[in-house]
């Protein structure tokens, strides 16, 4: 919806006269090119722009509530109802947005009125009185928030941007984010950013910085967990409560005083929302999908298909190899940071084509992580059990290779989680150990980069596969949402998604496992025991089990059980590009001494065309492209 940003001084230096923040602010006017609003103090300034979608002509910011002021980024989606409960204990409304219960309910619960908001945000509050102020995030993490430590006080800003150009900055490398880049996409510590000492404010956690006691502190109001349920429903039970809270859930997301759209990729979770959106929407909903030329990698065809299935008014556009590569550095740029996932520029690229026509749109981004949407990986207890059995008790060639033994198995994987590393990583710690010379190795934390994955990890076997859905719900879903935010809001499109709802994660987070991923019947399990999970994930078991029997009253049946691409691109293709080559090898690249030159080539050598879908050959290089190309942008200037 927005972008916040502020400076907190604890030492009474900034002036209502200091120009910092307004620069500062008009670097995110793309976030809200529709209003902008500023707060200041001896020790506070505030700064707010807006995208209007609620409550258009009166739901400016910042909101001065006596002494709580309030700016806030996202949607509160049940402020209706948490406006009518604080009528009745006598707090007067002057506009119909949502912003406006934010200092209101802070005043009436203190921090514990976070716990009440249904929605996606970043707040800020300035209670002047007790010269305190907030930083609030949302429970999963939809909406971003970041901060750095300054000399006796702090910065935050919805964007990087906000921060990196603050007067003095200094653009260092974060070196122990670089490796968690490398080996899982992303950076998985919240402690670490690209750019050194920027941190992220943990989802589900709130800051407390005191003023008067020159102290920041971090405080967790919410948990994510995965619960065994306490009694077992049956399928029909959780089938029924699904579809009943999915129609809440989009309901309530599609509130809106402006257009709505929906992200129609033609798999199953953009096609489930969009025909439960085509249900609740006043009018004809628009949708939109990616294509490619090569025609492996394009949905085109399933996207019209549901188009004309829930009569949509639908828009397709045609991504090249030369958009790419043209936009990539523009890409780098917009989000401050290298791209973690080649997807990126397809989500920019369409919004880029919404913009004037919705200023909403609707993803199904959340489905994988939390109803089984990576069997491949997600399924590795089964492998790995199956794989210790046959190492510990019949280590022999042949039964090796008739129970297929996986090629990339670690044998000294110490548990579980070492072996999950080993099928999830697209570069392995080994191969990213080879890649940087060692002085560089020298800078990285590396309990840092495995921490995040690490911590309260449970290796009991019987919730093993719960477990390793929690760590797709913990680090990986929340780089998928960084991606689709600044995307999104680089051409002032606010993404929305229901499938993240907190009653819908409350809910499916309690749902058996057997319900998320399911084995076609007891001889596809059996079968499974003679194959590796790249095979079997695709042939043997069903992923999104309880998503995809939901969908059924919804879709056509062939949609419910194909296997979502979700805007691909040809990366093996793509990544044989001369000029690709002579950029990762020369002088300005290799000066640097990040990279080993030979461990380079040996990965310039991959073949273009391969039979297997987990081929990562390159996006590795498309990483290191990445790296080089943000280095180049904001290290070298």
């Amino acid at each position: 919806m927005c972008s916040i940003l502020g400076l907190i001084d604890f030492n009474n230096k900034h002036t209502s006269k200091d120009k910092k923040i307004f620069n500062l602010n008009k670097l995110l006017s793309h976030r809200g090119p529709d209003d902008e609003g500023y707060f200041n103090d001896e020790y506070i300034a505030f700064a707010f722009n807006r995208l209007s979608i609620i409550d258009l002509n009166s739901g400016n910011q910042p909101i001065i509530r006596n002494d709580i002021i309030s700016i806030f980024n996202g949607e509160i989606y049940n402020f209706k109802s948490i406006r009518e409960e604080l009528k009745k204990l006598n707090y007067k409304f002057e506009t119909n947005s949502d912003s406006e219960i934010i200092p209101h309910a802070f005043n009436e619960w203190g921090t514990d009125f976070v716990k009440r908001l249904s929605g996606m945000f970043s707040i800020a509050i300035y209670d002047k009185k007790k010269k305190k102020t907030y930083l609030f995030r949302d429970r999963i993490g939809i909406k971003p928030l970041y901060y750095y430590n300054i000399n006796d006080g702090l910065i935050f800003s919805s964007e990087v941007k906000g921060i990196i150009n603050f007067p003095g900055f200094k653009k260092e490398i974060d070196y122990t984010a670089m490796y968690s880049y490398l080996s899982f996409r992303y950076p998985t510590n919240n402690n670490n950013y690209f750019f050194k000492d920027i941190k992220r404010l943990n989802p589900g956690h709130y800051l407390e910085i005191d003023i008067s006691l020159k102290k920041i502190t971090e405080h967790q109001y919410w948990k994510l967990s995965i619960n065994k349920p306490k009694q077992k429903q049956s399928e029909n039970f959780y089938l029924e409560k699904l579809d009943q809270l999915l129609n809440d859930s989009v309901k309530s997301h599609l509130q809106s005083d402006v257009p709505v759209g929906v992200f129609l990729s033609g798999g199953l979770d953009s096609s489930l929302i969009a025909a439960i959106a085509t249900k609740h929407n006043a009018g004809k909903l628009k949708t939109y999908s990616v294509g490619f030329k090569e025609a492996k990698y394009n949905e085109g065809n399933k996207a019209n298909l549901i188009s004309k299935h829930i009569n949509s008014e639908h828009t397709e556009i045609i991504i090249e190899k030369k958009d790419f590569f043209e936009n990539l550095q523009k890409i780098v740029e917009i989000k401050d940071a290298p791209i973690s996932i080649p997807h990126e520029y397809p989500i920019y690229a369409l919004t880029q084509k919404m913009k004037g026509d919705v200023k909403v749109v609707l993803s199904g981004e959340g489905a994988d992580e939390f109803f089984g949407g990576y069997s491949r990986v997600q399924k590795s207890p089964f492998d790995y059990k199956k794989n210790k059995f046959i190492q510990s008790y019949l280590n022999f060639p042949l039964i090796k290779k008739v129970f297929s033994v996986e090629k990339n198995f670690n044998f000294q994987s110490k548990n579980l989680l070492d072996y999950f590393f080993e099928k999830y990583n697209w570069f392995n710690f080994n191969e990213t150990n080879a890649l940087l010379n060692d002085e560089i190795k020298h800078k990285i934390n590396l309990k840092s980069v495995v921490e995040p994955w690490a911590d309260n990890f449970d290796h009991n076997k019987d919730k093993s596969y719960d477990q390793i859905l929690s760590l797709f719900q913990k680090n990986h879903l929340q780089c998928l949402l960084d991606r689709l935010d600044i995307m999104t809001m680089a051409n002032s499109i606010e993404a929305r998604v229901p499938f993240l709802d907190n009653a819908v994660v409350e809910f499916i987070n309690n749902v058996p496992f057997k319900y998320k991923i399911k084995w076609k019947s007891s001889y596809h399990k059996f079968k499974s025991l003679f194959s590796s999970s790249s095979i079997y994930s695709e042939n043997n078991d069903i992923n999104k089990y309880l998503l995809r029997r939901c969908s059924e009253k919804y879709l056509p049946q062939n949609t419910t059980i194909e296997k979502k691409l979700g805007f691909p691109l040809p990366m093996n293709e793509w990544m044989k590009d001369e000029k690709i080559k002579e950029i990762l090898l020369d002088r300005t690249t290799l000066n640097r001494k990040i990279f080993k030159k030979e461990q380079i080539e040996k990965l310039l050598k991959f073949e273009k065309e391969t039979n297997d879908p987990y081929d990562f050959s390159g996006k590795k290089i498309w990483m290191i492209l990445n790296l080089e190309i943000w280095m180049r942008s904001y290290i070298d200037r």
